[in-house]
């Protein structure tokens, strides 16, 4: 373990699983992100949390700030919709509630940078607490033929033994959800990053770090390797197809995608993705990595640790 993997060991960071989505066709992307936040909020949620409207007013400009949300009736959940315009530094937010989704699919359509559904339990005292669940989209501009699924967590959701267990089954049920349905050609888990870069970008110079440059490439090479991982037909076939990566003992799981893309699981559980297991997956796949320059980061307290990836000696 270096000095900035000793000063994290024992911080909980925050996670990201990214699932990116390829169509040339921009109403597929927005029915694709639309059906995400909604429908996907379900599925990885196990249960509907649209709230009935009530007294929750929607604002068709949205709210500056989080709505003032309060426990009423039965339910103790919390949940908003949140927007970040391109061009712009401002945020807004509504309650989400079903009478929240013409406002959200025009935001879909806008190709916001960024849409978010947060939801969780309030707290003792009648607050919004922590969210627990946290579910959104991102745009860029400069990749009009993508869409990116986002799960965000805390890592220790799935270090915690009493929580890893339902944490990992949401996680790969919302990804079978999306892999299932829509041309997924690329996804990782990683720290949360800015510029949302995956665990090997993040130690590349330039360009070569730069998802953006990186994410059209996903017919030939991998942006980055991780414990659960989605590689597109076309990388998979580069590497020898689906037996030949459950052969290399790499992976606890391969599965063929109906869009002939490969659903990788590295370890059973995502404590397990440590040491020779990283190593493993790295070896498989490293034919198909980016590559460029790295970068060795000074020692800084919280900064997430390193082990997710391969670094040169």
């Amino acid at each position: 373990m270096d000095i900035r993997d000793a000063i994290s060991a024992n911080l909980s960071h925050a996670l990201v699983m990214e699932l990116t989505v390829f169509d040339t066709d921009s109403a597929g992307l927005h029915d694709c992100a639309f059906r995400w936040l909604t429908e996907g909020v379900r599925e990885y949620a196990g249960v509907g949390i649209l709230q009935s409207a009530g007294r929750y007013r929607i604002s068709g400009e949205g709210l500056s700030r989080v709505p003032a949300l309060k426990p009423r009736g039965d339910s103790n959940r919390w949940s908003y919709v949140s927007v970040a315009p391109r061009d712009t530094f401002d945020v807004r937010y509504n309650p989400y509630t079903p009478e929240v989704l013409p406002w959200l699919k025009m935001s879909i359509d806008d190709r916001a940078e960024s849409i978010s559904v947060e939801s969780g339990e309030f707290t003792a005292e009648g607050e919004i607490g922590d969210p627990g669940l946290w579910i959104s989209v991102t745009f860029d501009e400069d990749l009009p033929e993508y869409v990116k699924l986002v799960v965000h967590m805390d890592e220790a959701e799935l270090l915690d033994p009493e929580r890893a267990s339902d944490a990992q089954d949401r996680l790969l049920r919302s990804a079978r959800w999306a892999c299932d349905r829509y041309n997924v050609v690329f996804g990782h888990v990683s720290y949360r990053h800015a510029g949302e870069m995956t665990e090997l970008e993040r130690f590349l110079r330039g360009e070569a770090g730069d998802p953006a440059v990186n994410t059209p490439r996903w017919r030939s090479e991998l942006r980055g390797y991780s414990w659960l991982m989605v590689i597109s037909a076309d990388v998979a076939v580069r590497l020898g197809g689906a037996d030949a990566l459950r052969d290399s003992q790499a992976f606890h799981s391969v599965i063929s995608l109906p869009n002939g893309s490969l659903l990788l699981q590295a370890t059973p559980t995502f404590r397990e993705y440590r040491g020779p297991a990283v190593a493993n997956v790295y070896r498989a796949v490293r034919d198909v990595l980016v590559t460029g320059e790295f970068r060795v980061f000074p020692p800084m307290p919280g900064v997430p640790p390193a082990y997710m990836v391969v670094l040169p000696d």
